[in-house]
């Protein structure tokens, strides 16, 4: 069994019609997942936005969800649930006028294995972003870049558990799946846009 757990956000604001989600995979300290290792993913998962928020529309608030699903990575069959310490949420501190909300930064993460001849990647989008973060020629600034990445890799610092972030290559038809850890955090030089899956 490769029973990974998953830490999540609901992310809310005034620019946006409906609320956004974020999430990010890890694999527990304790075989199977435990309490402790939700509450040590939970607090892992909001730093990353807590490094962030002072550059965020201060209208954008992360609501982190104390339950945090295992599943078996090979399948993506629900294993359990438990209910780590409920994080107090994150909101945006920046200031001046709010980018579009589809404009958004994109944390590019990376591993080291190769999944069908690709290399395994993940990706987390950033919203929030404010016109002081973007430049004339409309693309992120320099401290703008620096500052995501710095927060996006404070996923290698050890937490009270052994749990490590990994990105799910998911299952087809129940099998296949299979997780790697993340080796590296960048941000794209770009600007990204988020289009909703709702229909």
């Amino acid at each position: 069994m490769a029973v990974i757990m998953r830490s999540a956000a609901t992310i809310t604001g005034a620019a946006f019609a409906t609320p956004g989600y974020t999430s990010l995979w890890w694999t527990p300290g304790t075989a199977g997942g435990s309490t402790a290792d939700a509450t040590d993913i939970l607090a892992r998962f909001r730093a990353i936005w807590e490094g962030i928020k002072s550059i965020m529309d201060p209208t954008v608030t992360f609501d982190y969800d104390p339950i945090c699903i295992a599943v078996e990575a090979t399948t993506g069959v629900l294993t359990g649930a438990f209910a780590g310490t409920d994080p107090t949420s994150t909101v945006g501190t920046g200031t001046g006028d709010a980018l579009p909300h589809q404009t958004q930064a994109l944390i590019r993460y990376g591993t080291s294995t190769v999944v069908n001849g690709r290399r395994l990647r993940g990706r987390l989008f950033v919203p929030g972003m404010l016109e002081g973060n973007n430049t004339a020629s409309g693309t992120p600034q320099a401290g703008t870049l620096s500052s995501i990445t710095t927060a996006a890799a404070t996923i290698f610092t050890p937490g009270a558990t052994a749990s490590s972030a990994v990105i799910w290559h998911r299952p087809t038809g129940g099998s296949g799946g299979s997780s790697a850890l993340i080796t590296s955090a960048s941000t794209a030089p770009t600007w990204s846009v988020l289009r909703s899956r709702r229909g």
